[in-house]
């Protein structure tokens, strides 16, 4: 080959043989962190060797660490062409399909990879992480557990695993995991939250908790760690108010307070009845329980006073993120794979005026955005009925019920708004679903049932509904439990004399399935101290009554608060042997059971429940009232 002349930066002018010299050179300032130097060599390889695959693998390496993906790909792509028993080459290109967002091309380049190298590592961890985004979890778990095999001793692998199997609904088997890997590496905080979310999901948050904390210990600045820490809290019985309010305050402290480096003035019109621009934060803009409460408010705001703008962080869009898209047109905004500080000046860009969280500490949640207070008045909403613990969050939405009068508000960092009547505005979106007869009519017993979330079932709730079926001969009881925390239950349900016969288990199914099984059941039973909301409310809609207990925190009285707007407080019980004495009245009257079946679902609808312009109007006076307030103080 004949020799050629190319710049090489501070080595000056040379010579350089073959083609084989230059790229030892080019490697070289590629190892010395010359990097665009190198880049100009292998171009400059490239011009008089178009089929140099280690040089067009090289730019193309240097172009994905550099964030230029498209241009990396067609480098990467041409070194294939000449290559394609290269692994290496064929897992670089899929990093930069992935990066490109073309998780299609990137699954199939993996592929082929490991039918070359069916051991590769980096090809099984990438796929399984494409196939993770894409939501087909049992084939992300083949390569995760094929990647375990290959490094056994690696804690990091076993925690990838366990978050995969916890994905799957297997916390046992994710419990393994991630002790596993404690066991392997004590100093790993990522093992330690496994293992919380795993004794999480299996219910038992005397030891979910001080997992979470030892986490924390290892690594304070998980923010992610702490939010699942206060979120495991809600559903303990042993933790009171003040001990969340305390947890969250120490979120703030820790996650929320170093952003105040971002805090500045709002240049905002003062104009307190001008029109307002309203930005909705949310992870769960796809199906969720969410949008049986957002979307008919949504319709229902009045655009000629407020401007709707969504913020959406969800991980796997769907066809209800395309509804929302349309929904907001070009005013809705892709901020998943934006930081918490890029997303504050997008806020701010945009000139939005109040600013609303709808995950408090719910997974995804974006509270590092408002920590950056990147608008003048922030509102708290619909996650659950709780507090932020951020000082930058003025308001948090309530009613009279969820917060009645005489309640303490200083477990709060927010200030309390209560909406006059109720918190939730309710939307099954299934209308030709009908309302089924009542079972005990024809079954001659009467079923107790409760679809809510396992995560709020624990010992001392099925001990009390144990105390029903007692009260109740011959009655059973159908709820909600995955299988691996049916032999617990089991276990509870037989130390309080009820037999496993008189039982039975439902697992995970689709929504329009989900409300179907109310047609199994006469009387729903709420849990405690975290009380059905969305359950609730999908029961009411096909006819079944709810029976609640209330307490002292908002949380346990969302069942008082829907109670009291269909006008049954008879639903509400005070203590537990009241719950008892009221299901066994409600469970003794088949004819008020069978004409509560024909009028719970239009009760709901003509109850402030089901009034989606009237919730909107009482909804747009508190955003009035506090932007009124700010424009007065300010």
């Amino acid at each position: 080959m004949s020799a050629f002349v190319v710049s090489v930066g501070a080595f000056g002018v040379k010579k350089l043989q073959n083609s084989r010299n230059a790229f030892e050179q080019a490697r070289a300032l590629e190892r010395r962190g010359r990097t665009q130097e190198a880049a100009a060599l292998y171009r400059t390889i490239i011009s008089r060797n178009a089929q140099h695959d280690r040089a067009l693998f090289r730019l193309g390496s240097i172009l994905l660490q550099a964030g230029l993906a498209e241009g990396a790909s067609s480098y990467l792509e041409r070194a294939v062409a000449v290559r394609r028993d290269e692994p290496e080459y064929l897992t670089t290109l899929a990093r930069a399909y992935e990066h490109l967002g073309k998780l299609e091309l990137a699954a199939t380049v993996l592929s082929y990879a490991l039918t070359l190298d069916p051991d590769s590592l980096e090809a099984h961890e990438n796929l399984s992480l494409i196939q993770l985004q894409a939501g087909a979890h049992a084939e992300a778990l083949e390569h995760l557990e094929r990647v375990v095999q290959l490094r056994p001793d690696d804690a990091l692998s076993h925690v990838k695993l366990a978050w995969v199997l916890l994905l799957t609904s297997r916390p046992t088997e994710a419990l393994a995991r991630a002790q596993r890997a404690v066991l392997l590496d004590p100093s790993l905080a990522s093992a330690r939250r496994c293992v919380g979310d795993a004794f999480d999901m299996l219910g038992d948050k005397s030891r979910s908790i001080p997992s979470y904390r030892r986490a924390l210990e290892l690594d304070p600045q998980n923010f992610v760690s702490h939010s699942n820490l206060i979120v495991s809290m809600l559903t303990d019985p042993s933790s009171d108010a003040e001990t969340i309010f305390a947890e969250a305050r120490a979120w703030a402290d820790l996650h929320a307070q170093p952003l105040r480096t971002h805090l500045r003035p709002h240049d905002s019109d003062k104009d307190p009845e001008r029109r307002l621009r309203v930005g909705y934060v949310s992870p769960d803009f796809r199906v969720h329980a969410v949008q049986q409460f957002l979307i008919r408010l949504l319709e229902q705001h009045d655009p000629s006073a407020f401007e709707i703008f969504l913020y959406s962080s969800v991980q796997r869009p769907d066809a209800q993120t395309a509804w929302y898209r349309a929904f907001a047109e070009n005013r809705f905004r892709e901020i998943q794979d934006m930081d918490d500080v890029a997303v504050s000046e997008l806020v701010r860009h945009d000139d939005i005026d109040i600013l609303v969280d709808l995950a408090v500490h719910g997974a995804g949640n974006r509270l590092r955005v408002f920590a950056c207070k990147p608008a003048p008045v922030q509102f708290t909403w619909l996650g659950y009925a709780g507090t932020t613990g951020l000082d930058t969050i003025d308001y948090r939405i309530s009613d009279p019920y969820l917060d009645p009068p005489g309640t303490d508000l200083g477990v709060y960092s927010e200030t309390t708004l209560r909406l006059p009547e109720t918190f939730w505005c309710y939307d099954a979106l299934e209308s030709d679903l009908p309302v089924g007869p009542l079972p005990a009519l024809t079954r001659g017993f009467l079923t107790f049932g409760c679809l809510n979330s396992p995560r709020k079932v624990h010992d001392g709730a099925v001990a009390l509904w144990a105390r029903v079926l007692r009260a109740v001969p011959a009655s059973r009881l159908l709820f909600y439990v995955e299988d691996y925390g049916r032999e617990a239950a089991l276990r509870t349900l037989a130390a309080a004399g009820v037999e496993a016969e008189r039982v039975d288990f439902v697992g995970r199914t689709s929504r329009r399935a989900y409300l179907e099984r109310h047609s199994g059941f006469d009387i729903a039973l709420d849990t405690f101290p975290f009380a059905g909301g969305t359950t609730t409310l999908d029961a009411i809609w096909m006819g079944v009554p709810v029976l609640t207990l209330t307490g002292k925190t908002a949380l346990q009285r969302a069942g008082v608060s829907i109670a009291m707007n269909l006008g049954l407080p008879e639903l509400i019980a005070h203590s537990a042997d009241e719950f008892v004495e009221r299901a066994v009245v409600l469970a003794s009257d088949l004819e008020r059971l069978r004409t509560l079946r024909a009028e719970l679902r239009p009760r709901l609808e003509a109850s402030p429940l089901g009034d989606a312009p009237r919730f909107a109007r009482q909804l747009e006076a508190l955003y009035r009232t506090a932007w009124r307030r700010y424009c007065a103080h300010s």
